[in-house]
């Protein structure tokens, strides 16, 4: 997989990262909190290693959990309030860090999504070929096997 290399952030220019080696994968999410969280009717997200990413000063981006179990993080400017970044935390694994597409003003490397998770929430149809996963078990067993393969794709 090519390098993603991408600059962005919010919309005030508060936050700002960037994002420099190969993206893990990119999908797209329908589930409820995603809806909300990103203000549109899907997330277009792509999946890297945080270590791959350079986030801004402690402060800037302000973090809430939407669940019960804090796995995921979601960021937002601390300033306008704006979709920053969202942070992916399981416990043995390497930190991941989820770049919504829509904050990139820069970006070479973008990989194609591979799959809709949780599409019976989804707000209207998509158009395409991509896998369509339609519950829980199914959206959440194909987001870990594709971090997974990316994990070890980077061990071989």
């Amino acid at each position: 997989m090519k390098n993603l290399q991408a600059e962005g952030g919010c919309g005030c220019q508060h936050v700002r990262f960037k994002v420099n080696g190969a993206p893990m994968f990119r999908a797209y999410c329908h589930c409820t909190i995603c809806q909300e969280f990103n203000q549109a009717d899907f997330a277009d997200i792509i999946v890297v290693r945080t270590r791959n990413v350079t986030l801004p000063k402690i402060g800037c981006i302000e973090f809430k959990n939407y669940k019960r179990l804090p796995i995921i993080n979601r960021g937002r400017c601390a300033e306008c309030s704006g979709v920053a970044i969202e942070t992916l935390s399981i416990p043995l694994l390497p930190r991941i860090t989820i770049i919504p597409l829509q904050t990139l003003v820069r970006s070479t490397g973008v990989p194609e999504p591979l799959f809709h998770m949780f599409y019976h929430r989804r707000v209207k149809d998509a158009n395409d070929d991509l896998p369509k996963l339609t519950n829980y078990i199914q959206s959440q067993w194909r987001f870990s096997s594709a971090a997974l393969t990316a994990l070890m794709r980077r061990k071989a």
